[in-house]
């Protein structure tokens, strides 16, 4: 009963709401037009036209990008409010560089949890990872037969006249604020950042790989009270073999205890290579690369770009999130996202959770993954799934010694053969 009144009432908010649109067809979306358009469930589809045809009253950034995710916003809608946002902005004359003043912090998080520290109550104070993007507001589009559509519009109308207000107010206090607003690059100026960056990638893959580090792997799966109902845990040491290769060794695997999910081959492959999420020049033509602002997240302040595969080969996997770059080292510092494709058939099911890893310059030159961390529901065919991921990367140290790992079997299970690393899929 509650279910159906429910939804019967978001029918009448929703058909109110499009009401009220279509009176001020002449007036671009506002932010609150879109959130209120979610939260009343209506499809991405018929927004997305809507924004087509009216376009938007205000420019996308990362914390609306959130938002709208939150309230369950798909890529596409996301997207659409980009390219909307692009055409709506007025570009601003600067001759400044593309790059921002020098910051004295260095630092892209507040520092990560300690070890001892557990996933359940790990809280970076950088930012919480979003949600799923599966947790939306059920469609409404039952007729509201037995409402009063003249009331439920003058409600809609008083709230959308409150919120764009108080955004209003609130936009033209942060232009009135020093130091809130960061002047955009030109067109040209992002392609060169987005070339500069990716070539700045590459050779940090290649410096990472001439480092020694542990990375701890944890997941827990939690029931309907978040408790923990099962946890699965390993770590790794990230070696070279005598020949100079390089070798995970297993240094702790305890018995796995989840009850509803199984860890798969492409789980491996994502902590190893997609959750430390590294976009090189030469990985470049693989993804569609947009600009999307230029914020200050903690100390410093960055590039933002959405990320994703142009096309997904089969056997592959690839990154489709949001990325912050460095404007002055001009390397990812933080990745917010997701691995793709995800597997949906009769006989089985491959979900990913939405992560976000954040990285800490090591040494002086190079910003190294230190921190990801996953807070998701899995939506399986048979019941959704509350999952909590923590992957720490420690004790980073450039390999310079000419004494090598004469052996990669872990000291505790040696009846276990090395494993290789497994290469970018």
């Amino acid at each position: 009963m509650t279910k159906k009144i429910t939804l019967g009432m978001l029918a009448v908010i929703l058909a109110g709401l499009f009401a009220l649109l279509a009176a001020a067809a002449d007036q671009p979306l506002s932010a609150d037009d879109i959130t209120l358009l979610l939260l009343g469930g209506s499809s991405t589809p018929k927004i997305v036209t809507l924004v087509e045809q009216r376009g938007i009253s205000f420019k996308m950034n990362p914390d609306l990008a959130k938002k709208f995710h939150d309230a369950g916003a798909g890529d596409d809608l996301i997207e659409a409010l980009t390219k909307a946002g692009l055409k709506a902005a007025k570009p601003a004359p600067t001759t400044t560089s593309p790059t921002a003043s020098p910051v004295t912090a260095r630092s892209a998080s507040s520092p990560a949890p300690t070890a001892a520290t557990e996933i359940s109550s790990a809280s970076p104070a950088a930012s919480a990872p979003a949600p799923s993007l599966s947790q939306q507001t059920a469609s409404a589009n039952t007729p509201a037969s037995n409402s009063k559509p003249s009331d439920v519009d003058r409600k809609v109308a008083d709230t959308l006249n409150s919120l764009t207000s108080k955004t209003d107010a609130s936009a033209t206090s942060a232009k009135a604020a020093p130091g809130n607003s960061l002047a955009d690059p030109s067109p040209d100026q992002i392609q060169r950042i987005i070339q500069e960056f990716t070539a700045k990638e590459k050779l940090f893959k290649e410096a990472r790989n001439n480092y020694t580090y542990h990375q701890i792997n944890k997941v827990e799966e939690l029931g309907p009270d978040n408790e923990i109902e099962g946890v699965f845990e390993q770590e790794w040491d990230i070696l070279f073999d005598d020949a100079g290769n390089r070798i995970e060794r297993v240094t702790y695997a305890p018995a796995d205890t989840l009850k509803r999910i199984l860890m798969t081959k492409e789980d491996y492959v994502s902590m190893r290579n997609t959750q430390p999420f590294v976009l090189t020049s030469d990985e470049l033509p693989e993804y569609e690369i947009k600009y999307l602002g230029h914020v200050k997240v903690d100390q410093i302040t960055a590039y933002v770009f959405s990320i994703r595969p142009k096309e997904m080969q089969k056997g592959q996997q690839y990154f489709q999130g949001v990325v912050w770059v460095d404007d002055q080292d001009l390397q990812i510092v933080k990745s917010e996202g997701k691995p793709v494709p995800e597997l949906h058939t009769k006989k089985n099911e491959n979900l990913f959770p939405r992560f976000t890893t954040w990285r800490e310059q090591i040494d002086g030159k190079y910003w190294f993954p230190t921190y990801t961390m996953a807070d998701d529901t899995l939506y399986f065919s048979n019941g959704p799934v509350h999952i909590k991921q923590i992957l720490r990367y420690t004790d980073y140290k450039q390999f310079k010694s000419k004494v090598r790992i004469v052996s990669a079997t872990p000291t505790d299970r040696p009846n276990q053969p090395a494993i290789p690393m497994t290469p970018k899929q």
